[in-house]
Order: structure tokens, then C-alpha cells, then sequence
């Protein structure tokens, strides 16, 4: 059962793991709007579909988010603990590193549950919805991409025109479209204002228009026949629109199960994801081993170099099973080299760092890497105060 012991370190690792999650999702999230509304606005689609884009983002950002929110909720904590002196008494007390660490592995298993979650089934699916949206955008299946001044051919013979466009696109002002048919009649149509709307069965856009007139000219006529109207209704084929591919053609649209199916197929890039996640979601574990010992201080210095130093060598291996995963894609190189080399040298690291500080005497593993930088820092403040000195 919990002591107490473990559901205080439980409650100071939870809070800053949560901050960090949120903190670091909207940070890498405002990033990415930025291009997307300017993709969005130069294409003509309507702006609320940004939101939607971002919403089948967030799968792909928290594969790199979990890890690096799990090592700051569980480095902050432990170094709170050992600024505070609170760990100097635990560990008087007869309770070592093994002991506290045990509550943190409990919540990187959860994290764990919910890797595997997120990276094998709801991944594969939002970054297949990203894709199409962004597809929609471009090609103008959200409601044809419209600029206004410019004359938009929407297939099908039909030819638009706006003066404006208000309210993200939906409302269209001062319009003129021309409709050839093919028994070689033409419409003229213009209208006050109009908008686009979609069937429930999705088989057709409708471009609807509101006082307006209808200017029928045929051959076979003499002259023109002229139509006022309130509302008028002019049905357009979404087929005209090239349709979106099929989930499964790229291996990171296919979620576990069926990257399993596929993995003694000829085509190296599904075994290639399946070993890239199944690395991906167990490195979860190593992560509290991480950060325990980058996490000790010393209470005179407090200085904060073991968060950079687990940032780096988190960002570093992330960036690393990339790369692994894409040489292994293009058959270039074995899965067990470019994937799983890493992770063991990251298991070796981890190691290394945590025997340090579990079993070393005062162990601080970055203990010599504070005094150099220490040293270093203070050259730079002596030549820096020299050159003020001589000015």
C-alpha cells in the first residue's frame, strides 16, 4: 500500500507534470497556427478549419510532450526535495533512491498505457485527418477555395466571381457566376450576396444566392431570357473535386495492430514504424531513472544544469529514432541498428547516471560539470569586467 511518503512525492511529481504537459502542447501548438492560418487564409478556406487542423495535431506533439513532461514533473520534484534538505532526511531515515523512486515508475507506467494509446491507435487516425483536411483546403472540397477579385473556375463549366468575402468565407458579396452547359446553353448569374452549403449526404456543395437575376442565353433563341429571383439554389458536384487517398498507404497512418499484420511484408517502412512506437512507448520507463539523478543538487549552488542536460538528451534521442526510423524505412540499414542501438545506449546512459547518484557517495552525476561550468562562467564574468575596466 501508498505511505505517505508516496503520495507526497506522487502530488509534487503530478503538478508540475501537468503544467508542463499543458505548457509545452500550447507553446508547440501557437507555433504551428501561424503557418496554418497563413496556409489557410492564401487559399481561400475557411478559418474555423484551423482549429480542426490543430485538434489532429496534438497526438503527433504528445509522442515528444509525455516523456519530456514525466522527466520535468519528476526531476522538479526530487530537486525540490533535496533544496528543501527534505531528502537528506529521507534518506537518514533509512529510505534510499530505489525506495522514492517507486511512486514515479507507478505514473510512467500509466504514461506508458496512455503512449501506447496515443502513439499506436489515435495517432495513426488524427494525423490521416490532418492530412485530408489539409488536402481539402488546397484542392477546395471545404467549399472551393474563392479569392475575391479573382475569377474561380469550380469545374463543371461554371466560372465565379466575388467582390468580397466576410465571416471566414461563408458569406460571399456582390457575386457573378456564368454556368455553360453542355447543350451549349450559358447562364449569367449575379446576385447580391450567396454562400456555400453542403448536402447531408454529402454528394453535392450548393452555392446559394439571394437577390439576384438570371440571364439565359441559347442559340436556338432569339433573345436572351431574364430571370429575377430572391433565392436561387445552384447544385455543384463535389466529385469534381480530386478525392482524398486512403488511410494506409503511408505507415504512419496504420496503428499497431495493423503494423503487426504487416511486419513480414516486403515493404520495409511498416516494420520500420512498428519497432520506431514499440521504442518509443517503453523509453517512457527509463524516464524516471533519468531524471532522479539530474535532479540532485547541491543546496549551496542550486544551479538548474540538470534540466538542460535532460532536455538535450531527451530532444537528442527523439530526433535520433527519426532519423533511425527513416533509414530503416528506405531499407537502408536494420531496424535492431538504427532503432534499437539507440534506445540501449539511452538504457546505458540512464543507467550510468542513476547508479551514480543511487550508490556514489555524494553522488551527483553532473557534479563535474557544474565545476566546469562554474570555472568557465567565471572567466567570462573576469574578461567581461576587464574590458569595462578598460573602457
Amino acid at each position: 500500500m501508498l505511505k505517505k511518503i508516496d503520495y507526497y512525492i506522487l502530488r509534487e511529481t503530478i503538478v508540475p507534470l501537468v503544467m508542463t504537459l499543458g505548457i509545452a502542447a500550447l507553446l508547440l501548438l501557437l507555433e504551428k497556427m501561424l503557418s496554418l492560418f497563413d496556409f489557410v487564409i492564401n487559399e481561400g478556406g475557411p478559418i474555423d478549419i484551423v482549429w480542426r487542423m490543430l485538434g489532429n495535431l496534438m497526438p503527433q506533439y504528445l509522442t515528444l510532450v509525455i516523456p519530456l513532461a514525466m522527466f520535468l514533473g519528476v526531476l522538479l520534484a526530487i530537486r525540490k526535495l533535496a533544496l528543501n534538505s527534505e531528502l537528506d532526511a529521507l534518506l537518514a531515515s533509512g529510505l534510499s533512491l530505489n525506495r522514492l523512486i517507486i511512486p514515479c515508475i507507478g505514473i510512467a507506467a500509466f504514461l506508458l498505457i496512455v503512449n501506447v494509446i496515443v502513439v499506436g491507435f489515435v495517432q495513426p487516425y488524427s494525423r490521416y485527418a490532418y492530412n485530408g483536411l489539409y488536402f481539402d483546403v488546397r484542392s477546395g472540397a471545404l467549399g472551393a477555395s474563392i479569392k475575391a477579385g479573382e475569377f474561380t473556375d469550380l469545374g463543371d463549366g461554371l466560372t465565379l466571381r466575388i467582390e468580397e468575402s466576410r465571416n471566414s468565407g461563408r458569406e460571399l458579396l456582390d457575386i457573378f457566376a456564368q454556368k455553360e452547359n453542355e447543350d451549349g446553353r450559358v447562364l449569367a448569374i449575379t446576385a447580391k450576396k450567396g454562400g456555400f452549403f453542403i448536402t447531408p449526404d454529402e454528394r453535392y456543395l450548393i452555392l446559394k444566392l439571394f437577390n439576384g437575376t438570371i440571364i439565359e442565353l441559347d442559340s436556338s433563341q432569339a433573345r436572351p431570357r431574364v430571370l429575377n429571383f430572391d433565392e436561387h439554389d445552384l447544385p455543384l458536384n463535389v466529385p469534381m473535386f480530386e478525392q482524398f487517398r486512403e488511410r494506409g498507404e503511408d505507415a504512419r497512418e496504420m496503428t499497431f495492430l495493423e503494423l503487426w499484420e504487416q511486419r513480414y511484408s516486403n515493404n520495409d517502412s511498416y516494420l520500420a514504424a512498428l519497432h520506431a512506437r514499440t521504442a518509443r512507448a517503453l523509453s517512457i520507463l527509463i524516464v524516471p531513472f533519468l531524471a532522479f539523478p539530474l535532479g540532485l543538487v547541491a543546496k549551496r549552488s542550486g544551479r538548474a544544469l540538470g534540466i538542460t542536460v535532460g532536455i538535450v538528451i531527451l530532444l537528442v534521442y527523439h530526433k535520433v529514432l527519426e532519423f533511425g526510423q527513416a533509414f530503416a524505412a528506405d531499407g537502408l540499414v536494420s531496424s535492431w541498428v538504427s532503432i534499437w542501438l539507440p534506445t540501449l545506449l539511452f538504457v546505458l546512459l540512464t543507467g550510468r547516471l542513476y547508479y551514480v547518484g543511487a550508490y556514489k557517495v555524494g553522488g551527483m552525476p553532473l557534479r563535474r560539470l557544474e565545476i566546469i561550468y562554474e570555472v568557465v562562467m567565471e572567466a567570462i564574468a573576469k574578461i567581461i569586467s576587464r574590458m569595462r575596466t578598460a573602457d
